[in-house]
């Protein structure tokens, strides 16, 4: 017999805009359940953001090391214990992963089902026979690696960014297809960790980066420690422990395939299509995504799985969103955040607000203002003097509008020029701000200054305010 339960909100998936929806649903009626077969814990802490950067710190230790100061007798350094390195990941990965779960156990033996959700109609779900009604559903489902139909065949070599980090061992070659920021982190990681890598990507934006001087600078780097391949994988003929990977007339045997190649989201199961709405070639439904509300249907789409911005802080703002709309009579209007966007290899890649390839599609009169690390003081008594950092500028009033860079400290520039995004303040606000000395941040105020000599109206040379001119006193 079918049991049938009926609740004010259902929310199908665990991850992270999942169980911030959960979060905001819970403060205002506990007629709710949780969707989600498992595994749980949310992506990030699975298979993304924490076990990644596990790695890649290990890798970035080592690398260092390896390149000590003259007089710090370190070397030489000892190979790489590569079944160590991955069972720290794991054990690291293991720990959040607890953490997360640990998190649900207040409600999670009554507001959590452990099945698969299909739709039946807007209101209905099937959950592996029995069935459960709702007045809003929260699709939260998040995303899965895509991987080529046609490379299905050599399975046996492949591997994607969710089984990765269960390889108890890395081969000593390995091909990574794919140069996002998944990619290209993980790319120079094994390469530091002494893997022989081939990286191939058919563009030339590695880590989301638009611009072309910045794209040039970055592809060079690489380069000069991997096989870096601008062009179309393609996988051949395989035997033994070695397969073919192609890209143009260039061909190299390797032992596994790390395809890297973005995530596609996971709805595929889910019997979108009894919706009765146009689905796109995802085989998503199109939806407001100022509200997430799908066409005028009580069901929102949050998190990795509408695609939009799949990265954490943006999925919790959106399951967020998605709760709070779900019991609404109208559903609000929410704006959002500076996008930001940060690949962790070393220099960082980051993309903060408009890009550069953003802002000349849109037809935008701004000024360029950029920076290279070669020669920075910080960057240089760091070992770490490469990189290239731009701030983009509205010509006429110098307000910031964006940056792009590939740049020792990053992490941080990003977050600076992002929250100087948000507050709407102009290259000569942060020209007053101060620039402690000897710090990478000096290296921003460079990019800064010379965005402001190229303003319609040219910022101030002295860079100071008289007391008459600044507002707080």
């Amino acid at each position: 017999m079918t049991h049938v339960q009926k609740v004010d909100v259902a929310i199908l998936g665990a991850g992270t805009a999942g169980l911030t929806a959960r979060r905001e649903v819970a403060r205002h009626t506990d007629h709710y359940m949780v969707i989600d077969p498992g595994p749980l814990g949310t992506t990030c802490a699975r298979v993304g953001c924490m076990p990644s950067k596990s790695f890649i710190h290990a890798a970035n230790v080592y690398h260092q090391v390896s390149r000590a100061p003259r007089g710090l007798n370190v070397g030489p350094v000892a190979p790489v214990d590569l079944p160590a390195v991955m069972n720290h990941v794991r054990e690291l990965r293991d720990f959040y992963t607890a953490s997360v779960i640990q998190g649900m156990e207040d409600w999670r033996s009554t507001h959590l089902i452990a099945k698969r959700a299909r739709f039946l109609d807007p209101h209905t779900l099937d959950l592996e026979g029995d069935r459960l009604t709702a007045d809003r559903i929260i699709i939260a489902t998040g995303s899965k690696p895509f991987i080529p139909e046609s490379w299905r065949r050599f399975d046996a070599y492949l591997l994607d960014t969710n089984r990765f980090f269960d390889l108890p061992d890395l081969p000593p070659r390995l091909a990574v297809i794919g140069l996002g920021p998944v990619g290209i982190e993980l790319a120079q990681a094994m390469q530091r960790l002494g893997v022989e890598i081939t990286a191939v990507d058919a563009h030339r934006n590695l880590g989301g980066l638009t611009d072309p001087e910045i794209q040039d600078y970055a592809i060079e780097y690489f380069s000069n420690a991997m096989n870096l391949w601008i062009g179309t994988a393609n996988l051949k003929e395989a035997e033994g422990d070695r397969i073919v990977v192609q890209a143009g007339d260039r061909e190299v045997k390797v032992n596994r395939v790390l395809a890297a190649m973005g995530r596609q989201p996971t709805v595929s199961d889910l019997g979108l299509e009894n919706l009765e709405i146009p689905l796109d070639d995802r085989g998503l439904p199109e939806f407001n995504p100022e509200t997430l509300q799908i066409s005028n249907l009580p069901i929102f789409l949050a998190g990795d799985v509408n695609g939009r911005r799949p990265v954490l802080h943006e999925a919790s703002d959106e399951g967020r969103i998605a709760g709070y709309n779900a019991l609404q009579d109208s559903p609000a209007c929410f704006t959002r955040r500076t996008p930001l966007v940060i690949t962790f290899t070393s220099p960082t890649i980051a993309l903060v607000g408009a890009t550069f390839r953003g802002l000349k599609e849109q037809g935008t009169d701004f000024v360029t203002g950029k920076v290279s690390f070669e020669h920075q003081g910080r960057a240089r008594l760091m070992n770490a003097a490469h990189g290239l950092l731009k701030v983009y500028a509205a010509h006429h009033d110098g307000r910031v509008l964006g940056a792009e860079m590939f740049s020792p400290g990053g992490e941080h520039f990003a977050h600076l020029l992002a929250w100087a995004i948000a507050m709407k303040m102009t290259v000569t606000d942060l020209l007053n701000m101060p620039y402690y000395h000897p710090v990478l941040e000096e290296g921003l105020r460079t990019a800064v200054r010379d965005a402001a000599s190229q303003l319609e109206v040219p910022a101030s040379y002295t860079q100071t305010m008289r007391c008459e001119d600044n507002p707080v006193l």
